[in-house]
């Protein structure tokens, strides 16, 4: 199950304070959308009608009690919990809710799920097929986890071992930074000693009263809400919630909920947290203040006049960052939610190694520099613009907001009063307050922001003899010294030039024909050989989704040259396009919702983006500078040689990367054109390499395909004749990819690490490749396959053994160079376990070769395939993906039909067959890293 320490975007930390009875409350009225209620015994619910996905319905159930309620004997039990909701309930014995649920294509972890954080408990049942039975099954889960959940001895017992396990995968160099940080920040209050996973002495030795003593406690109506939003009849599905739900007894004399309250500070609270496996050094400055109390019309306004403020810092950050050489690689600000009692304004900065000191004075120097001397007219009017433009985007394309978004919403409505409108509503009202908003009133909310008191600074990184940090002391005389620093006001850059300059004109279409198998999808042929595939849809109101691809890639670069090439797309995109930097042309396109990304893999380079019909002309011009007018800054290319020297720097003692570089080399079987990230790789970098790599890549339109699909323009046709009929081109001069077989040895390839490690473990990674030709019918047989192994190791690991949290079984075809079945399995574990995990792992491989799998789970994998298929239809990223596919791999289309015929006939003996060809003409790679004993 997710755990969640907060949920706040930026930033994580976990809340303390005094018990308040704290509680907020709302003047803006709920959306007339949503049909809600209180039942008699106190339970809520909100009822919403929403078609994405089409035929779907998602269901929360919202308990306002979390980790922070627990006594001191149940550290870790409200997450506990939520596990056993999974473990059996009144009218779902054992594993029935996932069985039932996964019987109709609703998979666990994916669609079936729950967190637990400090302050409550969410669990969900989302994109369930919208059947009436299956509409009643799901609402009659939701009431046994209202308060009839099983609790059994046993199963209790056979938890134990997997939150353990959790435990083990949770425990990370962030994780135990978060625990250093909150033992000061939290010192003497409840939620220094509540981080959700709990005391693994408490899980492994609590007494069964004490679980079931929080559950009587805790769980009960009157913190309780019903959420369903999907494709329903939502009248119909509040009688049925009336009915179900409105017999549950509250308990006599229930104990009262309290919130809690992080206590002011007059002096900053300070502290330094290291670990040898952390990542970078980060900065973090937080201005702590409680919120309003009621959410109201001024509160959302006041919001959004702080959302503005923190987007022109950001902006300026950016700017900063990109003039030149910095202290800092990065610098940034957000407005956060650290509690429900308490938020923030947070200042972040990660610097260069050796210069910490002088990249926090870069920081609140120019965090400083908008407090003294305001924000300009023309930095308001940009930020207006972009906020409105995104909310007008939003609003276009409101039918394709997914019914989960919609249930979180809902969930904060319920737990914290946040606002919930309708999107027109949402949209009337942030254009209304724009409009009215002065640059007076942004000018004086930045220097609230910014305040004396309730300040927390924390400095997180690496544990190593050769980093020295600066005390607290250095750090509040930085601050203070910046504040009688003579500073300049902030100086606009001059962006009122067009974005291409070139004078361009349309070419003609050579050749036009239908695209195979896909009705309405057109192909055509420019006259300076450019090939544009165009298919119109209204599977969203205003959204066009475009790619680009040419066969290639790294492939014929030089092995010399792959660490140029590797930063080849990174130099230009921190460099900028045309006349423009990356700074000055985010500003360019500031209000205009277009993305685009260009990329550079082992056998192709191409485009991804997207852009809606106001702003495809301005994506098709950014395509044309990444190909004629692309930048290549010396300040640009130090920046990011810099970046890497601080990541190969601060992962010497960093145990993932040492795993992760071992699996690449056995899987490449060490060539060379699979370098390792380190200090090599980094000084076989050239510039004017990089340059020309890009060049190489990027340069002949005539051997590209370009997709376009969505809501196109009228237009669309001229604007792609103008802009990609620009581009220079030699026709009849086409590239292919060079296999340079990079895969793993014949056999089996085995490595055995041992490492220091801060928490006991052992990682376990198996991969098998298999070489054959591409079918339908073999793709979907090694997906079964994976998941029926999936399902087993579930079984005999995680809930058997307690022996893990998870083993992850992916399965993939890899097209080209050529067909190649793949395989991944891996897992973590109590290293004194792991000789006795891994042979079950390779038992039950044994095993699937000889033993027909079990045909009911065989059909809930195929019912979970075609529930899938039916989704991805509906969108957009299906169709410029198969159409990609269609023409990287010269193949046709397979259509719905064509998808179920061939999964339907799939059979028990045909998945055996499968797996027997598959695991005995492998290679395979077997990685296991364990802690020092």
């Amino acid at each position: 199950m997710k755990l969640v320490q907060s949920k706040f975007l930026l930033f994580t930390l976990l809340c303390f304070g005094a018990k308040s009875n704290a509680q907020f409350s709302t003047t803006i009225p709920l959306s007339e959308e949503v049909v809600s209620g209180n039942l008699r015994n106190g339970m809520k619910y909100y009822v919403l009608h929403n078609e994405w996905p089409k035929d779907r319905v998602s269901f929360y159930f919202a308990q306002n009690v979390g980790a922070i309620l627990e006594e001191d004997n149940q550290n870790g039990l409200a997450h506990f919990l939520e596990h056993m909701a999974f473990n059996g309930t009144q009218n779902f014995e054992g594993k029935g809710i996932i069985d039932m649920l996964e019987k109709n294509g609703v998979r666990f972890g994916s669609d079936i799920n729950a967190y637990t954080s400090q302050d409550q408990t969410v669990y969900n049942l989302s994109n369930v097929p919208a059947k009436k039975q299956l509409i009643d099954s799901c609402l009659l889960v939701l009431h046994d986890w209202s308060g009839f959940l099983s609790l059994k001895d046993a199963e209790i017992d056979a938890e134990r071992g997997v939150i353990r396990e959790e435990w083990r995968a949770r425990n990370t160099a962030d994780f135990r930074l978060r625990t250093q940080t909150n033992k000061v920040l939290f010192k003497g209050s409840k939620y220094s000693d509540r981080d959700v996973i709990g005391d693994m002495n408490i899980i492994d030795n609590f007494k069964y009263q004490d679980l079931k003593d929080y559950y009587e406690k805790w769980y009960r109506p009157d913190l309780q809400a019903v959420i369903v939003v999907g494709d329903v009849d939502v009248k119909e599905v509040e009688q049925k919630i009336i009915k179900l739900f409105s017999d549950i007894e509250m308990p006599q004399n229930p104990a009262k909920r309290y919130y809690v309250q992080i206590p002011d500070n007059k002096e900053m609270q300070y502290v330094l947290a290291k670990d040898k496996e952390a990542k970078q050094t980060k900065i973090t400055l937080y201005y702590k203040k409680n919120p309003d109390k009621e959410k109201n019309i001024q509160s959302f306004k006041k919001d959004l006049i702080n959302s503005l403020c923190v987007n022109m810092l950001n902006r300026r950050f950016q700017q900063f960052i990109q003039s030149g050489e910095t202290a800092s690689i990065s610098l940034g600000a957000g407005t956060t939610e650290i509690t429900r009692s308490t938020n923030s304004f947070s200042l972040v900065m990660i610097p260069k190694n050796g210069k910490t000191k002088k990249g926090f004075e870069e920081l609140m120097t120019e965090t400083e520099r908008a407090v003294r001397f305001g924000y300009t007219q023309k930095e308001l009017d940009r930020s207006k613009k972009n906020t409105l433009s995104s909310f007008e985007n939003l609003l276009r394309n409101k039918d394709k907001i997914k019914s989960d978004s919609f249930a979180g919403q809902l969930a904060e409505y319920f737990f914290s009063a946040e606002p919930f409108m309708s999107l027109q509503k949402q949209y009337d009202e942030v254009k209304a307050a724009l409009e009215v908003i002065r640059l007076a009133d942004v000018n004086l909310a930045v220097k609230e922001l910014y305040h004396s008191e309730n300040q927390f600074l924390m400095v997180t990184g690496p544990d190593r003899t050769d980093i020295s940090y600066p005390m607290e002391g250095d750090f509040t005389k930085i601050m203070s010294d910046v504040q009688k620093m003579n500073l300049e006001k902030y100086k606009e850059t001059d962006i009122e030039r067009p974005l291409v300059e070139d004078k361009l004109k349309a070419v003609s279409v050579s050749k036009e024909f239908a695209v195979n198998g896909i009705s309405g999808a057109k192909e055509y042929t420019l006259s300076n050989g450019a090939k544009i595939i165009l298919y119109p849809t209204g599977l969203a109101k205003d959204e066009i989704l475009f790619s680009a691809f040419s066969k290639g890639g790294s492939s014929l670069i030089k092995t010399e040259d792959i660490p140029s090439s590797q930063v080849a797309v990174n130099l230009v995109e921190k460099s900028g396009l045309g006349s423009f930097r990356s700074s000055d042309l985010s500003d360019k396109l500031n209000g205009r919702i277009v993305r685009i990304q260009p990329y550079i893999n082992e056998i192709s380079e191409g485009f991804q983006g997207s852009t809606n019909q106001k702003d495809m002309e301005t994506m098709l011009q950014l395509l044309y500078l990444y190909f004629e007018h692309p930048r290549r800054d010396k300040e640009s290319y130090s920046r990011i040689i810099s970046q890497y020297k601080n990541t190969v720097d601060n992962s010497i003692n960093n145990n993932i990367k040492v795993f992760q570089d071992t699996v690449s080399q056995l899987n490449s079987n060490r060539n060379k054109r699979v370098p390792l990230f380190n200090q090599d790789f980094i000084n076989r970098i050239e510039f004017e390499k990089a340059a020309i790599c890009y060049k190489e890549r990027f340069q002949n339109a005539a051997d590209f395909t370009f997709i376009f699909v969505g809501n196109l323009p009228q237009d669309a046709l001229e604007l792609i004749k103008k802009y990609i009929g620009s581009i220079s081109s030699v026709p009849n001069k086409e590239e292919n990819y060079i296999d340079h077989h990079i895969e793993p040895a014949a056999g089996i390839s085995k490595q055995f690490l041992i490492r220091d490690m801060d928490v006991p473990k052992a990682t376990v990674y198996l991969r098998y490749s298999y070489k054959s030709s591409y079918t339908l019918k073999d793709g979907l047989s090694a997906y079964i396959l994976s998941e029926l192994l999936s399902k087993k190791y579930l079984e005999l690991i995680r809930e058997e053994q307690g022996g893990s949290y998870g083993v992850d079984v992916f399965s993939s075809v890899n097209r080209l160079p050529e067909n190649n079945y793949i395989m991944t399995v891996s897992f973590e574990c109590d290293p004194e376990k792991e000789e006795k995990l891994t042979p079950v792992i390779y038992k039950q491989i044994e095993l699937i070769q000889k033993e027909l799998a079990d045909p009911p789970t065989i059909q809930s994998i195929k019912s979970s395939l075609l529930k899938t298929r039916s989704e991805k239809v509906l969108s957009n990223n299906f169709w410029i993906s198969s159409l990609q596919n269609m023409k990287l791999f010269n193949e046709n289309f397979k259509d719905d039909n064509a998808y179920k015929t061939t999964l339907e006939e799939i059979t028990t003996q045909d998945i055996r067959s499968f797996a027997e060809k598959f695991f005995n003409h492998t290679k395979s790679v077997q990685v296991i890293m364990k802690s020092k004993p």
